[in-house]
C-alpha cells in the first residue's frame, strides 16, 4: 500500500514537474517571440528596392510589376509621382502583391513614378525610378467621343466611357453679356453615357460643356449653338393597333382602350399564359420625334403586382417589316417601373397608391431617330421574370410627347 502511494506521489511531482518546465518554455519562448518582434519594428535598417520591374501603360495610368526583396520586415511598397505639376500622389501595395497600379494622369506624356519599400520600423529604402507612358486617359476619350443634339427644352449629351470612370459633365450657356453661366451637371461611371438637358425655350442657345475626372484633370470645352425642341403630346385620336404576324393576341380589353385617356379601365393585356416578352404594334398616325411617355399600370389594389408590367422597352421605326421581324426597328428606350417605397408584394405605401395613379414617366434619348410605329414590348411584370412562359401582361394607358407632327 505505501509502495502505491509512492508511486503515486512520485507520478503528480514528476507531472507537477514537466508542467513547470513547459510554462517556463513557454515564458521564454513567448518573451523571445516579442524581443525578435521589437528588434524588427525598432530598427533604423531601410529595406532594399525593388527589382525586375516592368511596366504595362493603361489609361490614364500603368500598372508596374516588379519583384520584392527578401527582408524579413518589409510592410508594404510605395509608389509617388505627379499627376500634374505640383498635384502629389501616392498608392501602396501590401508585399504580397507583387505589382502597384497608379493612376490619375491627364494626359500621355512620359511620367516619373517613383518605387519605394518601407518596412515595419518606418524606414524607405532608396527610390527606383520608372517611367511610364499612360494611354489616352478616360477624360479625354470621353470628350473624343463626345456628341450632342437638339432635344426637347434642351439638348443631348452622349460620350462613351468603356473604363466606367467617375466623370463629370458640367453644362455652361453664355448669357446675353457673354458671360458662362454653369447651368447643369451629370454625374456618371456607366460605360455608355446618355442625358438629357432640360428646361429651356426653343431659341438659340450657345452651350459649352466639358469633362471631369474625379483626380480634377479637364477635357477641352466643346462650345456650340442649340435651339431647344417644343414639345408637344401626341393626337392619340389617330393611335390604332397595326397587328403583325408575329404579335401577340391581345384580349380581355380592347386594344383601343389603351390610349383612350381613362387610365382607369380597359387598356393592355396579353392572353392568359402567353408569357415574356410580349408586345403590341402601334400606329401613331404621325411621323415625329418622341421625347417622354408616360404609362399607367393597374391601381385598383394590384398596384406593383400581379400582371402589372415591370421591365418593358420601346422600339420604334418608319417602315415596319410586314413579316412582323424586328429588322427595322430601333431601340428608342429600356424602361423599369420601380416601386417608391420598395415594400414587398402586397404592401402599399400612400406613396405607391400615389405613383401608380399618376402614371409612370420614361424620357426617349433625344439621339433617337424619328419614328411613326412603335412596339412597346414587355421583358417582365411583378410576377413574371424575364423569360417566364406562363401569365399575362397589363398596362392601363400610354401618353406619347414628341416634336409634332411631320
Amino acid at each position: 500500500m505505501r509502495y502505491r502511494k509512492a508511486c503515486a506521489h512520485s507520478r503528480e511531482t514528476n507531472v507537477c514537474r514537466l508542467g513547470i518546465i513547459f510554462i517556463f518554455f513557454l515564458a521564454f519562448h513567448s518573451c523571445k517571440t516579442e524581443d525578435t518582434r521589437r528588434f524588427l519594428e525598432s530598427d533604423s535598417n531601410p529595406p532594399s528596392e525593388v527589382t525586375d520591374i516592368s511596366v504595362k501603360n493603361l489609361p490614364g495610368g500603368a500598372k508596374i510589376s516588379y519583384e520584392i526583396p527578401a527582408d524579413i520586415d518589409l510592410l508594404y511598397i510605395q509608389a509617388e509621382y505627379e499627376i500634374r505639376k505640383g498635384v502629389k500622389q501616392e498608392t501602396q501595395a501590401s508585399f504580397y502583391q507583387h505589382y502597384v497600379e497608379v493612376d490619375g494622369f491627364g494626359n500621355t506624356n512620359a511620367q516619373v513614378v517613383t518605387l519605394y519599400t518601407v518596412d515595419r520600423s518606418g524606414n524607405k529604402s532608396k527610390g527606383v525610378e520608372v517611367t511610364i507612358e499612360p494611354l489616352t486617359p478616360p477624360v479625354q476619350a470621353a470628350y473624343s467621343s463626345l456628341a450632342c443634339v437638339d432635344d426637347f427644352g434642351g439638348i443631348n449629351v452622349t460620350y462613351q466611357n468603356p473604363t466606367r470612370s467617375e466623370l463629370v459633365t458640367t453644362i455652361l450657356l453664355k448669357d446675353d453679356l457673354g458671360d458662362w453661366l454653369e447651368y447643369d451637371k451629370n454625374y456618371t461611371s456607366v460605360p455608355e453615357v446618355d442625358f438629357s438637358v432640360r428646361g429651356l425655350l426653343s431659341e438659340k442657345t450657345t452651350f459649352g460643356i466639358f469633362i471631369r475626372d474625379k483626380w480634377g484633370n479637364l477635357s477641352d470645352t466643346l462650345v456650340q449653338d442649340f435651339t431647344p425642341l417644343v414639345e408637344e403630346q401626341l393626337d392619340k385620336s389617330k393611335f390604332k393597333q397595326l397587328k403583325l404576324p408575329t404579335d401577340p393576341e391581345i384580349t380581355t380589353w380592347a386594344i383601343e382602350s389603351f390610349w383612350n385617356d381613362r387610365p382607369t379601365n380597359g387598356g393592355f393585356h396579353t392572353a392568359e399564359n402567353e408569357g415574356v416578352p410580349a408586345w403590341v404594334t402601334i400606329d401613331l398616325g404621325v411621323t415625329t420625334k418622341l421625347s417622354r411617355l408616360n404609362v399607367w399600370q393597374v391601381h385598383d389594389g394590384r398596384e406593383y403586382s400581379s400582371g402589372n408590367v415591370r421591365q418593358f422597352e420601346i422600339w420604334g421605326t418608319e417602315n415596319p417589316d410586314p413579316d412582323g421581324g424586328w429588322e427595322n426597328w430601333e431601340l428608342l428606350q429600356e424602361c423599369e417601373i420601380i416601386k417608391p417605397s420598395g415594400l414587398p408584394t402586397g404592401e402599399l405605401s400612400n406613396d405607391d397608391i400615389q405613383q401608380a395613379a399618376e402614371g409612370h414617366e420614361f424620357s426617349v434619348s433625344g439621339s433617337a431617330p424619328e419614328v411613326r410605329y412603335i412596339r412597346l414590348k414587355v421583358i417582365s411584370t411583378f410576377s413574371q421574370p424575364p423569360g417566364s412562359s406562363t401569365g399575362s401582361s397589363w398596362l392601363r394607358e400610354i401618353t406619347l410627347w414628341g416634336q409634332g407632327e411631320n
